[in-house]
């Protein structure tokens, strides 16, 4: 008798999944990706917010030298894209690997330590 009442039991269980599912399978397209994609260099204080959204997703807040560190890799990269009139992947790639390079292990404080005072200015001489 148990095994007759046992027997039902995944007929119950599968039951709403089978109801819930209640599409076809649809191929999703993929979309095109160009690299030639060009773009104009915001202002300090949009492209730090942006830079500091994608740096702390990727570190955590799991300490202040990270803040600090990812402030230093921002200002970093906005020096080194403030000279270009159009900006593509590549010049955006090569300045997130120098100012990566230049945020190393030995490397860490030095870099904190020149771009923080320079970070700070720039956004009270923006707010002017």
């Amino acid at each position: 008798m148990k095994r007759l009442l046992l027997l039902p039991v995944p007929l119950v269980l599968a039951d709403p999944a089978i109801a819930f599912y209640g599409g076809s399978y649809e191929k999703e397209e993929n979309p095109e990706l160009s690299t030639d994609q060009s773009e104009t260099l915001a202002t300090y204080s949009e492209f730090h917010q942006s830079c500091m959204d994608i740096q702390m997703t990727m570190w955590g807040e799991v300490a202040e030298l990270m803040e600090d560190l990812a402030t230093a890799h921002c200002y970093c990269e906005y020096t080194k894209l403030e000279g270009i009139e159009t900006i593509t992947w590549a010049d955006k790639d090569s300045a997130y690997v120098e100012c990566a390079q230049a945020g190393k292990i030995r490397e860490k404080k030095a870099f904190i330590w020149w771009a923080l005072p320079l970070h700070r200015q720039r956004l009270e001489d923006e707010q002017k």
